[in-house]
């Protein structure tokens, strides 16, 4: 913390009238400004939040509707007596044909087929445009009752998300259903129609992959997190932080020029007085100049008796200024939950953890991930969520070490950086980071079916091996580790491999 400079003894005097006048004059016009700044940054910050929420939720309707239109579809054919009819008598033949008469009914269907009750589709899948994928997921247990959509953008120009609704006949008995692929591009549309220009906004399911998308801002954005009804999507609208509206711009620089014109006469009279007298005053009103325009203070050492209350009140306000910019600035790269950094804080970090490893240290970049986090949340409510996510930061700061780095990205998605470890140490530090975890959820009195995933890939040698790259290596080996069964660790390369892409 900077001190303040030592109070200095006084020893001459001013007439009082002049000492009144300055201050009373200046602390006004500057209080004045203050506010003024104060209450335009709260009416833009309102107005924004007003729009941006009306905007993401027309946008969500948007969405909910194309999809509420295909479920209606899909129902309606369901409910069909002669499609039950032809479910329970007809032979392959004529279901591929009925099949196909409706997918060239509407264009945007990339594919319609019915499915038997166990996920098969009736007809030749190729020919109906049903893809592999597609067909995986029909043979899913709850497949015909889920009813949430599934997104596929295995297939570039291909992109669709997948709808199933049951067919049952009059006494319930599950008979099959019918299947429907829509293109993406139906909700790409629906975003581009209603997202205003220089905003941005992304359709997400519930890994965060992106489904849709419009739009890309950088620097301070203001963020509206939407679910969508009955899926597993999320719509993330931004906007660009805009501190100030034209009108409150406008008085803010009215106070300004008033408070200019003030100073302006008054060193008009202070030239007037004998230079000897003006020290007290010139300094104190530089200071006030530097708080009305958010510059560097510099210290105020007064010469007469009567400014010293004055000097070392601004002498504070300024101390305490700068204290709250640096508060600013830690709480900025800090995640409020955790306590750890943030993905800003991550990301500044970065280049130096890549510096290391292109002078051929070995730089490892863990990907961790909360097993069954979402389950977590929707059966035990958001609190128990959160001390999930504390106890997987004590962990991960008792087990990390000063050269290293752990951060909260978003979510229960963590990232880590480790220095001077082999693969063996990476795997090693992971076993007693899961143990640590499983203990501090009992410390905090959780018994939960519940693990941790790791994904993890070193740092490339070479300067082109960026953030972005090396994030989506060590999601890609995430990925893996949950696709085997969760609770391990998947490493991605191996330390002095050529990782560019």
């Amino acid at each position: 913390m900077t001190q303040p400079a030592p109070r200095h003894r006084p020893s001459a005097s001013l007439q009082h009238q002049l000492v009144w006048l300055l201050l009373s004059v200046v602390g006004m016009f500057g209080a004045g400004i203050g506010l003024s700044l104060w209450f335009s940054l709260e009416s833009s910050r309102e107005d924004q939040q007003r729009f941006i929420q009306h905007e993401a939720e027309q946008t969500r309707t948007g969405v909910m509707r194309q999809l509420e239109y295909y479920r209606k579809l899909l129902d309606n054919s369901a409910r069909d007596p002669g499609l039950v009819d032809l479910m329970r008598n007809g032979t392959i033949e004529p279901k591929q044909q009925w099949a196909r008469s409706r997918q060239l009914l509407l264009p945007e269907i990339l594919g319609v087929a019915l499915v038997d009750s166990h996920g098969n589709v009736l007809g030749d899948a190729g020919a109906l445009r049903i893809g592999p994928a597609c067909r995986q997921d029909m043979k899913r247990a709850d497949a015909l009752t889920d009813g949430r959509p599934r997104v596929h953008r295995e297939i570039i120009g291909a992109e669709h998300v997948d709808l199933l609704a049951p067919v049952r006949d009059a006494r319930g008995d599950l008979l099959g259903g019918v299947f429907l692929s829509v293109r993406l591009t139906q909700f790409q549309r629906v975003l581009d129609d209603s997202i205003q220009p220089g905003h941005a906004a992304v359709l997400v399911d519930a890994h965060e992959k992106t489904i849709v998308g419009r739009g890309e801002i950088s620097g301070h954005v203001r963020e509206i997190h939407l679910p969508v009804a009955d899926t597993d999507w999320t719509l993330i609208v931004q906007t660009p932080v805009q501190w100030l509206t034209r009108s409150g711009w406008r008085q803010v620089m009215a106070g300004l020029l008033t408070l200019g014109a003030v100073l302006g006469v008054l060193i008009v009279a202070m030239v007037r007085l004998r230079h000897t007298m003006l020290r007290d005053i010139v300094s104190t009103v530089d200071a006030l100049t530097a708080l009305a325009h958010d510059e560097p203070v510099p210290t105020i050492v007064p010469h007469y008796v009567e400014f010293e209350a004055v000097a070392a009140d601004i002498n504070m306000i300024a101390l305490h200024l700068q204290e709250q910019r640096a508060r600013l600035a830690h709480l900025s790269l800090t995640d409020p939950l955790t306590g750890l950094p943030n993905r800003r804080a991550f990301e500044t970090h970065f280049p130096l953890a890549q510096g290391l490893a292109e002078r051929q240290h070995a730089v490892a970049l863990v990907m961790l991930d909360i097993d069954h986090f979402k389950g977590v949340n929707d059966r035990y409510g958001h609190g128990v969520g959160d001390q999930v996510l504390l106890a997987l930061a004590q962990s991960l700061k008792a087990l990390t070490r000063r050269a290293d780095l752990a951060a909260r990205l978003a979510g229960d998605e963590f990232a880590v950086l480790l220095s001077g470890l082999d693969a063996a140490g990476v795997t090693a530090w992971y076993q007693r980071l899961s143990d640590h975890f499983r203990s501090e959820l009992n410390a905090f009195g959780l018994e939960l079916d519940t693990g941790l995933s790791a994904g993890q890939t070193w740092l490339g040698s070479a300067a082109s091996d960026t953030l972005n790259a090396a994030l989506a290596r060590a999601d890609r080996a995430l990925y893996r580790a949950k696709a085997r069964g969760r609770g391990q660790l998947a490493q991605d390369t191996a330390p002095g491999e050529d990782v560019t892409e």
